[in-house]
């Protein structure tokens, strides 16, 4: 959910080339739609030229603001009054604002062990988009184990399988050869998952569990009623005002929430990530995809990376094969890390790039090779104060609305889906004791070091503005050679290194292995990185490195500590809360978590 847009901003000029492939994906989309086909329903399905100047305006305000991105206004109020009871079905112990990817957490509170009255709200149809997701069949699993999913929903809902997974980085020099420089390994986001059938089937299970979703429904303020009769989250929707122990918001970093809670602070780094959904691939060679890929060295101070992934998968099921599908489709995203100085390009000229390389990085003669059934922009707002701690009481960000993803991340399913056991326990604990206060819902979204040592990832991948005149700016072929030799080190010491790095988790031991590695065998590349994060990002940095080394260090005694703080009869509820709160924060935030843990842990806690 995202706030509108009052402003006039002047519109971005667009290609003619950004025209003629919209229009033609307008007039096929109409021609099969005119054919019984489907249309692209949900969040995410932005194809139009009207979305995309939209999106462009907002994301040329965020450039052009000095400290604040937007006018805040004050969306979730505290009162301290009598206030008239409402009736008893419109009485929720959980509301979830933020569907799309908010149902999961939903489904999941609602299972009938929990004992708890769900609602959700949506301001559009709660339904999926047309474009897929990509995660790992194992991450998906864990909702078979929530019990939100069967194996047999899990199979629909995933629409293909593939490997391996690549990962390669331009060598200007031309001394090594495409292959060698080529990092392969598999089952890392080598799922394509159709969102359309999996918000489906949560929505099901949520239903059928007695939850209740409010769709087509906008959310126009929360207030906070602190008198000790009424003590309560009312949340107006329009017509009607439904009230809740407890409000979860979901509604991504755009949230009118968020933006109250960070009251509208401009972005530390931005990802901004364009692409396309494209059939006419060679079928026979669209069995392998690519994490992170480069095809050129740094251009108009930005480094372009590439990700792209089989689709649809499903649409050629095998009977009675072993075998993987195969398709002609083809998702292709181009991504770079930028700061939101004024400089900064359109999201629209990002585009123009990327009309101007898809052909040499996918091996096209030309754009008129394939044919185009989605254009895909967006960008990606991250902030160093990360997660964002709960501002009100009865409230608690999740999600992209909190910036729990990683700042080297573009997609929010993964990491939902990473944190789904802890959250759903931590807030059915915190209802079953009646915690509902910000200093107890900050402890579910506490310092996580390994988050924090991702940002200055972030900062060697991306160019600051003005750096290509400075006269101690590093070479064009900067992040290239950094990327190409920590993939080669990470590698060389094994998938318990390079596996987790690439799905985002930044863990002490295999990162201290692979800096040794790096300095141990690159010692001359080291002023280079130096040059380039700069004196004080690093130093900043060491801080969080040396917290993620004290985490892992205490990491042994989370499962003790969690089972004692759960059994024992010595604190009071509140004080149990905190400690498994602040055990769980240990274990996430060395990056040592894992679904398997989760689980356990639930299933002791029941």
């Amino acid at each position: 959910a995202k706030v509108n847009d009052d402003d006039d901003d002047e519109e971005e000029i667009l290609s003619e080339t950004t025209k003629r492939i919209a229009e033609r994906i307008a007039s096929r989309r109409t021609t099969e739609e005119n054919e019984g086909g489907e249309k692209a329903f949900g969040a995410g399905g932005q194809t139009t030229v009207d979305s995309l100047k939209r999106v462009d305006g907002i994301w040329k305000r965020i450039k052009s603001s000095e400290g604040k991105t937007r006018r805040v206004r004050e969306f979730v109020k505290t009162i301290r009054t009598t206030v008239e009871e409402v009736e008893e079905g419109k009485k929720f112990d959980v509301v979830v604002c933020g569907g799309t990817l908010g149902i999961l957490l939903a489904a999941t509170l609602q299972q009938k062990e929990n004992n708890l009255k769900v609602g959700v709200i949506e301001r559009g149809k709660l339904q999926g988009r047309e474009q897929e997701w990509n995660v790992t069949r194992k991450e998906l699993s864990v909702l078979c184990t929530l019990n939100v999913l069967t194996e047999e929903d899990l199979d629909e809902v995933i629409c293909g399988e593939f490997n391996p997974i690549k990962c390669g980085f331009y060598d200007s020099t031309g001394k090594r050869r495409q292959e060698e420089n080529e990092i392969v390994t598999e089952n890392v986001l080598n799922c394509g998952v159709s969102p359309t059938r999996l918000i489906e089937k949560c929505r099901e299970n949520f239903e059928l569990n007695g939850g209740v979703v409010f769709e087509e429904t906008s959310l126009n303020g929360v207030t906070i009623n602190e008198e000790e009769k009424h003590e309560c989250a009312r949340l107006d929707i329009g017509s009607e005002t439904i009230e809740a122990r407890l409000v979860v918001d979901a509604m991504g970093f755009g949230s009118p929430i968020t933006l109250q809670a960070r009251n509208g602070e401009k972005p530390d780094g931005v990802c901004v990530v364009v692409g396309t959904c494209a059939e006419g691939f060679d079928e026979a060679k669209n069995v392998s995809a690519d994490l992170i890929y480069t095809c050129t060295d740094i251009s108009e101070e930005r480094q372009y990376f590439w990700e792209a992934f089989p689709a649809e998968l499903d649409k050629k099921k095998k009977k009675n094969s072993n075998k993987n599908n195969t398709s002609n489709v083809r998702t292709t995203y181009m991504f770079s890390y930028l700061d939101a100085k004024p400089e900064r390009p359109s999201i629209a000229r990002i585009l123009d790039d990327y009309w101007n390389l898809m052909p040499k990085y996918q091996n096209l003669n030309s754009l008129d090779d394939v044919e185009f059934k989605r254009i895909l922009f967006g960008y990606f707002p991250t902030y160093r104060n990360s997660p964002l701690k709960a501002q009100f009481d009865r409230v608690l960000q999740i999600g992209d609305a909190s910036g729990m993803q990683s700042p080297l991340s573009f997609g929010g399913l993964a990491c939902m889906l990473r944190h789904l056991p802890r959250i759903s326990l931590a807030l059915t604990e915190a209802l079953e004791a009646d915690i509902v206060d910000k200093k107890a819902l900050g402890t579910i979204n506490a310092y996580q070091p390994a988050l924090s040592a991702a940002w200055l990832f972030q900062r060697c991948m991306s160019v600051q503005v003005g750096s290509s005149s400075s006269p101690f700016s590093s070479s064009k072929t900067f992040i290239n050679d950094l990327m190409r030799i920590n993939f080669g080190v990470m590698q060389n010491l094994g998938d318990d290194v390079l596996k987790p790095f690439l799905q985002d988790v930044i863990r002490f031991k295999p990162l201290s292995r692979t800096l040794l590695s790096m300095t141990k065998n690159n010692i001359a590349f080291v002023p280079s990185i130096l040059l380039q994060a700069g004196v004080e990002p690093i130093a900043d940095w060491f801080r969080h490195f040396v917290a993620l080394g004290v985490y892992d260090f205490l990491e042994p005694v989370v499962e003790p500590g969690m089972t004692w703080a759960k059994n024992t009869n010595a604190l009071s509820p509140r004080s149990k809360f905190f400690l498994r709160r602040y055990l769980e924060a240990i274990e996430y935030g060395a990056g040592n978590d894992s679904v398997d843990k989760e689980i356990q842990r639930r299933s002791r806690s029941s």
